[in-house]
C-alpha cells in the first residue's frame, strides 16, 4: 500500500530510451536539472537507471581509447551496471524491498507485470515513512530496551506501558549483537510516571540501555 500511495507516475518522470547516446542523456539531464533518470526500451520495460556518476565513471575507464566526442557518441546502455538494474515490483514489493536500492541511488523504480515501468517512489517519500516510524517530530521519550529473542516480548513490554496509560509513539527492532539477541527502540508520549514504568520493565527482565526525553 505504501508503494501505491507514494508512487511518483511516469507521466510525471522523464525518461530516457535504451540506446540513446550519451551525450543525449547528458543534454536531457542538463535541461531538467537531474543527476539521474529511468531507462526504459521500447515497450516500456525498465533497462535500468543511469547517472551522470555511471556515465563518466564509463568514460574515466576508457579515457584511453575515447576522445570527449566518441565519448558523447557511446549508447547509454553501456554505462548501467547490475546495482542500477534492481526494481519493486507494485504488487509483490514492501516497504523494506525499496531500501537497498534508495541508499545507491535518489529514486527506486517501480515495475509492473514483470518489468514494466510505471513509476518511481522517490527518496523524499521513504524519508518521510521513516521519521514516522521512528516518531522523529512527535515530542516524547526514547527507550533502548534489549531483550531476549522469545515469543511475547514485545507484547509483554507493551502490556507494562499501556498499564501506566501512556501511549506508545513508535517501535522499532533492531538485532544486538551482544548476548542479548534484540534491541527495541520504542518511544513514549511524556509522562509523570516513567521511573514507575522503568522499575517494573526491570522486574521483568527487560534491560533498559538508554533513556533520554525530547527537548521541548
Amino acid at each position: 500500500m505504501f508503494i501505491k500511495n507514494c508512487l511518483t507516475p511516469i507521466r510525471e518522470l522523464t525518461l530516457l530510451k535504451s540506446g540513446s547516446l550519451i551525450g543525449e542523456a547528458l543534454d536531457r539531464m542538463k535541461e531538467v536539472n537531474v543527476f539521474s533518470l529511468p531507462v526504459v526500451d521500447q515497450e516500456g520495460n525498465f533497462i535500468g537507471i543511469l547517472s551522470k556518476q555511471s556515465m563518466f565513471d564509463y568514460l574515466e575507464k576508457n579515457a584511453d581509447q575515447l576522445s570527449f566526442s566518441e565519448f558523447r557518441n557511446k549508447p547509454i546502455d553501456e554505462c548501467i551496471d547490475e546495482s542500477a538494474k534492481l526494481f519493486v515490483d507494485i504488487e509483490k514489493g514492501h516497504f523494506e524491498d525499496l531500501l537497498p536500492i534508495i541508499v545507491r541511488h535518489p529514486f527506486v523504480p517501480i515495475v509492473e507485470e514483470g518489468k514494466q515501468f510505471i513509476g518511481i517512489v522517490k527518496r523524499s517519500a521513504i524519508q518521510r515513512a521513516l521519521e514516522s516510524s521512528f516518531g522523529l517530530h512527535v515530542p516524547g521519550v526514547r527507550l533502548m530496551i534489549a531483550v531476549d529473542d522469545t515469543e511475547g516480548t514485545l507484547l509483554g513490554i507493551s502490556q507494562i506501558i499501556y498499564k501506566h496509560d501512556v501511549n506508545i509513539i513508535a517501535s522499532v527492532a533492531f538485532e544486538a549483537g551482544d548476548s542479548f539477541v534484540r534491541r527495541i527502540m520504542m518511544k513514549l508520549e511524556k509522562n509523570e510516571v516513567m521511573d514507575k514504568i522503568l522499575r517494573e520493565l526491570d522486574a521483568h527482565g527487560y534491560r533498559v540501555l538508554e533513556v533520554s526525553y525530547d527537548e521541548e
